[in-house]
């Protein structure tokens, strides 16, 4: 299989070779995926051949994350709709001795047909959705005990300089804003090379960072945390001037 055009994860393979040898770093040096790492590790020190971890991840774009879950000895499922993207996928899979890592093309919308998973990684996926309550409500379902959500979010202040969102709304009883995916009559062709944007729908809707936080307790994790770790070494100084502009963060919900 020729190797298709990773425009994103930069995968070690076993032949020694990357994917986007041109990255700053390679994927399992990537700030979310170590924070990741971590927060699996903490839920779960321990894990058995017997009874192995099961993950999926969502939307997983060239399949980098998969592949570092799996070599954490997780079996992983990344589930990605896009062609462009599901080819890199494929491609990662014949270069990784891996027998616990498979990808499935669909639309994660069609989590429900899925058997339950032990975590759940929503990473760069909920912010392309314009029915994310409704997406983390089935996905909830599908979740045993840790659910990991990288996301954009917004906030009740409209002080933005980095994105183009609407003024303050609701949408499926939750306020947040909308942001414009695509204009609508772009063609389907057209939407299938835009490898990081949604899939279908022209606008998505961005939850504001208080009512998802709320939400996800709702869905039944009783113990809801935000993770910063991502940011270190310059945690302080990322909250202090960045934050509230990129609008970016990690949620964790764990159900006890």
């Amino acid at each position: 299989m020729e190797k298709p055009l990773f425009t994103a994860h930069n995968i070690l393979l076993d032949n020694g070779e990357y994917t986007k040898p041109d990255a700053p770093f390679s994927i399992d040096a990537e700030p979310w995926m170590v924070s990741a790492r971590k927060i699996i590790k903490l839920v779960y020190p321990t894990k058995t051949k017997k009874n192995p971890i099961r993950l999926v991840d969502l939307g997983c774009l060239e399949g980098g994350h998969s592949v570092e879950f799996a070599r954490m000895g997780l079996e992983t499922l990344g589930l990605e709709v896009r062609d462009s993207n599901f080819n890199c996928c494929e491609y990662v899979k014949n270069n990784v001795n891996l027998p616990n890592l498979n990808f499935v093309k669909d639309n994660v919308l069609n989590i429900s047909n899925y058997d339950n998973f032990d975590v759940s990684f929503c990473c760069g996926l909920l912010y392309h959705l314009d029915k994310p309550k409704y997406f983390l409500e089935e996905l909830s379902k599908k979740t045993k005990k840790l659910m990991i959500i990288q996301t954009h979010f917004s906030i009740k202040e409209n002080i933005f300089t980095r994105f183009n969102l609407s003024e303050l709304t609701i949408n499926e009883g939750l306020k947040g804003r909308w942001y414009s995916e695509f204009e609508p009559e772009t063609s389907e062709k057209s939407q299938q090379n835009m490898r990081w944007s949604s899939y279908e729908n022209s606008k998505s809707f961005w939850i504001q960072r208080e009512y998802l936080i709320g939400l996800i307790y709702d869905l039944g994790f009783q113990t809801v945390l935000e993770q910063f770790d991502s940011f270190a070494p310059e945690i302080t100084s990322v909250l202090n001037n960045e934050y509230t502009d990129y609008l970016r963060g990690t949620f964790i919900g764990i159900r006890n």
